[in-house]
């Protein structure tokens, strides 16, 4: 077995350092993070103002001030609702007193069980006897202790959030400058693909923090509405705490959800109220999940599933709640990175929403596998996406090259070899059976001649199955007969086009000498040479002598068009 080269084990420790570094510098390093966060998000606010004709200081303040103005109103707003909750909270005992009683009665035998097991725990304590529980009594704090605890609690976000406030103004301010300084310190030895890495990352956390600002707003003020109309107290102070919770992932609109539930249990006199609450999140986050989120986003983040869950858990185990704020973005960035940096492309493997493998090789490795399901979904998935002929292209021709390759250097057992020919050829014959139409037969007659062995008679079987269903007659020869007898065959039976298949250069040797034996012959049939999936570079020059008729192709698109224009032309002679 190889070895792994020592750059790995480098590579390894610099992750764990970055990690490291990314812990411990979380103070200075998180407010950076948010203010390049808040960046991107007004940055193109910013540009379409100077395209308007402001400067750029004037843009910078207009959208600071706007911004501020907006969450000043919003903020004065969501502190009245409070106000008016917090007033209105003892009111709301009786109905809670209500529902507690409902509830009573199927909880009664629960709460009488818990209530034997005390009394078993205390006749028990008696006789091993232990002491019984000491009562102590705890002064209260006084006001201004608690006034002391509540600044301490505040000073911490509130400094951080005046850190990136600073941060992001001069940001904006120094926008192109900061870029460029980014390029030099990335990579100013190749200077284009730093460019595009950047512009790339930069469009895609733009794009995905504009597409979620705007769901957060949707999201905000259908709550705000929704609760206004079933008639939950305080509806703006809940739709401004959903929409800020909604750029939590996952768990922010259902702690956001758990506010105004427990006051509609509290506020309303019957069930009525909190089950309509309840239904209107479920309804708005099923629409969210499966109308919203597609059509906004798209395609435009770049992660797999696996890879916003995994941000999201890495990033608040290092950061907390802001960490789940900048999970997506800066996982983006990483990825984006992956694309563009040999070094870094693991990032892009395993967090990108890219397969990682081709569909020819997933259904390869499948088939090594002995998976017949999951190969014929690989198979199924790429005829929805497209014709028959793409899916030989992009799919089944690939394949078998790849097992003739492996052939050929011996990397197979036969046995092993021919399993994988036998299971691959069935799930074709079902793709076909399940495939286009079949036309009736009448048009020009093919003769499918395999160049070596039995790789390329599998693909000649399947691609004479593909041209019957266009309505040619098709034969195919055997891979066991020689040169000799196939110049033989092609004199007497004078098919309209003789299609050799070859599958690797080694079979190509073999169709060319197989051209160049029938030239001799006097052979004026049109002959078409299939090297499969291949380069068009691999065919190489053309054999001297083998006929102005000869084509010289690798896919079976043009395999198709080849067969068209001859029965175009063809008069049944």
């Amino acid at each position: 077995m190889e070895r792994r080269p020592p750059a790995d084990l480098g590579a390894l420790l610099a992750i764990f350092l970055v990690i490291a570094a990314l812990y411990l510098g979380r103070p200075l390093l998180m407010p950076l993070a948010l203010a390049l966060l808040v960046t991107f998000l007004f940055a193109p606010l910013v540009r379409r103002l100077e395209r308007v004709g402001l400067g750029r200081t004037l843009s910078v303040v207009m959208v600071i001030l706007t911004l501020g103005a907006a969450a000043g109103g919003i903020g004065w707003m969501v502190a009245r609702e409070a106000s008016t909750l917090v007033d209105e909270l003892p009111q709301y005992r009786a109905n809670l007193r209500a529902k507690i009683q409902d509830l009573r009665a199927p909880l009664g035998s629960l709460s009488g069980a818990a209530e034997e097991i005390n009394q078993l725990g205390d006749a028990i304590d008696k006789q091993e006897g232990r002491p019984a529980p000491k009562v102590e009594v705890v002064e209260s704090p006084r006001m201004l202790g608690k006034l002391g605890d509540l600044l301490t609690l505040l000073a911490s976000p509130v400094g951080t959030a005046g850190l990136v406030a600073v941060l992001a103004l001069f940001m904006l301010l120094d926008h192109e400058e900061l870029r460029d300084r980014m390029l030099w310190l990335i990579g100013a030895q190749d200077l284009k693909l730093t460019t595009h890495a950047v512009d790339d990352a930069a469009r895609r956390v733009s794009r995905y923090l504009g597409m979620q600002s705007l769901l957060c707003g949707i999201q905000g003020l259908a709550v705000g509405i929704g609760l206004a109309a079933i008639g939950v107290p305080g509806a703006v102070l809940w739709g401004a705490l959903s929409a800020m919770l909604r750029f939590l992932p996952y768990f922010g609109p259902w702690l956001a959800a758990a506010g105004p539930i427990a006051l509609a249990l509290a506020a309303s006199p019957g069930w009525s109220t909190p089950l309509l609450t309840l239904a209107l999140f479920v309804s708005l986050e099923l629409v969210s999940n499966n109308v919203l989120e597609p059509w906004l986003f798209g395609s435009s983040a770049g992660l797999s599933p696996f890879g916003v869950v995994f941000s999201a858990v890495f990033w608040a185990s290092l950061w907390g709640i802001p960490g789940l704020l900048l999970a997506t973005p800066l996982t983006v960035c990483l990825v984006v990175a992956g694309r563009y940096v040999r070094s870094l492309e693991y990032f892009s493997v395993l967090l990108g929403d890219r397969p990682a493998l081709l569909p020819d090789v997933r259904l390869y490795q499948r088939l090594l596998a002995l998976d017949l399901d999951e190969s014929a979904a690989v198979l199924g998935k790429a005829a929805a996406e497209g014709s028959l002929e793409a899916v030989s292209d992009g799919v089944a021709l690939p394949v078998l090259r790849r097992l003739a390759n492996d052939d050929q250097l011996d990397l197979l057992l036969d046995p092993v070899s021919a399993g994988i020919r036998e299971r691959l050829e069935e799930l074709l014959d079902d793709l076909l059976e399940k495939g286009d139409s079949r036309v009736p037969a009448g048009g020009p007659r093919v003769l499918f001649v395999p160049a070596l062995d039995e790789s390329d008679a599998l693909a000649a079987r399947w691609l004479a199955k593909l041209a019957a269903t266009r309505g040619l007659r098709c034969e195919v020869a055997s891979s066991h007969q020689l040169v000799s007898e196939l110049v033989t065959r092609i004199a007497e039976e004078r098919p309209d086009v003789v299609c050799i298949s070859a599958l690797t250069v080694r079979a190509l040797a073999h169709a060319r000498h197989l051209c160049k034996r029938l030239a001799a012959a006097g052979n004026d049939r049109k002959l078409v040479v299939g090297l499969w999936a291949a380069p068009p570079h691999e065919l190489g020059e053309r054999p001297q002598g083998a006929g102005a008729r000869t084509l010289w192709i690798t896919t079976a698109a043009e395999l198709q068009a080849a067969l068209e224009s001859v029965r175009a032309g063809w008069s049944g002679a």
